[in-house]
């Protein structure tokens, strides 16, 4: 039987204690014989619209933060000060950065409504395609009580594009940021036409 306690806490005057806070933590693990990345992404207040469900803007913005948490790494500065570094890092990133990306396509299916979650959500991403200079990222979110994705909330893919900044031209992913990459490679979603 499951400790249900901590669900139910309040503090001396009988006040609920709020939520845990959710950490942008990440974890790998292997989904589709390869290897994918869970980033922890708050749902906040204002995600929801007047239907009291995620709004479809805010859910593009889950699946960026999703992205950004597992591609992206912080200056080495605040990675010294106790940011994460993640595990599919690609390279370059940021102002001043002489590589740069930018996002050809993103397509989302909404499976069933995302409410406000206090305990936030889960986005699973893994790389589905590795092209030349671009790479297509897939995603399930999820929630903490499905950890085995049985019921998504949302499927997507975002097709992202490896830039050289000074020239706008695309730039092809080295030896190195490939096989990096290819660890966190595997099968594609399907999609309802």
């Amino acid at each position: 039987m499951a400790d249900t306690t901590s669900t139910n806490r309040s503090d001396h005057r009988g006040h609920p204690e709020p939520a845990p806070r959710v950490e942008q933590a990440e974890q790998v693990e292997q989904i589709r014989g390869a290897a994918h990345v869970d980033i922890a992404v708050p749902v906040r207040w204002t995600d929801l619209d007047a239907y009291g469900h995620v709004n479809n803007a805010a859910m593009v913005r889950l699946l960026e933060e999703a992205r950004i948490g597992a591609f992206w790494p912080a200056p080495e500065e605040q990675i010294a000060l106790g940011a994460s570094a993640p595990a599919a890092a690609l390279p370059g990133g940021g102002v001043g950065s002489t590589i740069s990306t930018v996002i050809a396509s993103q397509r989302i299916e909404y499976v069933r409504s995302m409410g406000h979650r206090r305990d936030g959500a889960v986005v699973r991403l893994w790389i589905s395609r590795l092209g030349g200079a671009s790479l297509s990222v897939d995603y399930l979110v999820l929630t903490r009580d499905d950890p085995d994705g049985a019921a998504p909330y949302a499927r997507a893919r975002t097709v992202v594009v490896m830039i050289d900044a000074e020239a706008g031209t695309p730039m092809r992913l080295d030896a190195a940021t490939r096989a990096q990459l290819e660890r966190f490679q595997g099968e594609g979603l399907t999609f309802r036409d």
